[in-house]
C-alpha cells in the first residue's frame, strides 16, 4: 500500500512516523499540504515525499494500491474529497482508499463527494495518538475488503489499540468516551493536584503525584488482571481513608454526573454529523 497523507500535522505525523518505525518504506509514502513549510519538516523528519498539491501526487502514484489518509480539518474534507473525485475521473484512475481521521464528518457524507463505489473507513482516535499510546475505533463502509481492513488497522495500530465497530452510529458513543476522554482524565488530574495544595503540599509535588498516581492506576487497569471496578474494590478498606473519599463521590451521585457529561459529548457529536452533512 502506498500511503498519502492529507495533512502534514500532529496526528499524520504520528501515524507517518509510526509506519516508518514498523518496517515501511519511506518511499511508499506521501505528505500534502498546501504550506510548503510543513511539507519539508516532513520530509526532512521521516525522509517521505512531499507536495503541496493532491492532484499531482495521485496522477504520479505507480500503479498499486493506494490510501489516501484525511488528516485534516473538519471544514475542509468535503473540498479535498471532491479533488479526488475530479482527479479519478479526469485522469480515469483508479479510486484509492480513502481513511478519514477528520472528526465528525460521516461516512455517507464523504460518499457524496468521493468517487461513486469508494472504499472509505473512518477512524476516531484520540489524542495520546500522539505517543502511540492511543484508542482508536474504526468503521469501514460496505465497499472495504478484508485487505482494505488490515492494511488500516496496521497503520492505525502504530498509534496504539484499535477497535472496529459495525454501525457508524457507534462513532459517536466513541467520541465521548475515548475521543474525548482524555481531557477527563485530564480535568481529574488538575483537580487533584488543586486539592493537594490546598492540603498543604507545594504545587508542583501535588501536580507530580497526581500525574504518577493516574498513570500508574491507568497502567494497573490495562494490564487487564481485574476489572477497574474490582481495583478499585481492593484498594477500599472498610472505614479507610478510600472508603471516605468514595463515599463523597457516591453522596454526590458522581456517576449521574460522569453518564451526563458523556451524553451531553454524544449529543454535541450528533449535532456536529449534522451540520457536516450535505444540504
Amino acid at each position: 500500500m502506498n500511503w498519502i497523507f492529507s495533512g502534514a500535522g500532529n496526528m499524520a505525523s504520528s501515524l507517518i512516523g509510526g509506519l516508518v518505525n514498523s518496517g515501511a518504506g519511506a518511499d511508499s509514502i506521501w505528505v500534502v499540504d498546501p504550506d510548503d513549510s510543513a511539507c519539508k519538516q516532513a520530509g526532512e523528519r521521516f525522509g517521505v515525499h512531499t507536495g503541496t498539491s493532491l492532484e499531482a501526487v495521485l496522477s504520479t502514484m505507480p500503479d498499486t494500491p493506494v490510501g489516501v489518509v484525511l488528516a485534516i480539518k473538519p471544514h475542509i474534507v468535503e473540498s479535498v474529497c471532491r479533488v479526488i473525485e475530479q482527479c479519478v475521473s479526469a485522469q480515469s484512475l483508479t479510486a484509492p482508499l480513502v481513511v478519514s481521521v477528520a472528526a465528525g464528518v460521516r461516512a455517507s457524507s464523504m460518499e457524496q463527494w468521493l468517487p461513486e463505489g469508494s472504499a472509505l473507513i473512518r477512524c476516531m482516535p484520540n489524542t495520546p495518538a500522539l505517543l502511540g499510546l492511543g484508542a482508536t475505533a474504526l468503521f469501514a463502509n460496505e465497499r472495504c475488503n478484508v485487505a482494505h481492513k488490515e492494511s488500516v488497522d496496521q497503520l492505525l495500530k502504530t498509534a496504539g489499540m484499535t477497535l472496529w465497530v459495525e454501525e457508524e452510529a457507534a462513532l459517536d458513543a466513541v467520541t465521548a468516551l475515548s475521543g474525548s476522554g482524555p481531557a477527563y482524565f485530564f480535568y481529574l488530574m488538575e483537580h487533584m493536584a488543586a486539592a493537594g495544595t490546598h492540603l498543604g503540599l507545594d504545587e508542583k509535588s501535588a501536580r507530580e503525584l497526581a500525574i504518577a498516581t493516574a498513570f500508574g492506576a491507568a497502567s494497573m487497569a490495562r494490564s487487564r488482571e481485574q476489572v477497574p471496578a474490582v481495583l478499585r474494590e481492593n484498594v477500599t478498606s472498610k472505614g479507610g481513608t478510600t472508603a471516605a473519599a468514595l463515599q463523597v463521590f457516591d453522596d454526590r451521585d458522581t456517576s449521574s454526573v460522569i453518564l451526563e457529561a458523556m451524553q451531553a459529548a454524544h449529543d454535541r457529536a450528533v449535532e456536529l454529523g449534522d451540520q457536516l452533512a450535505p444540504q
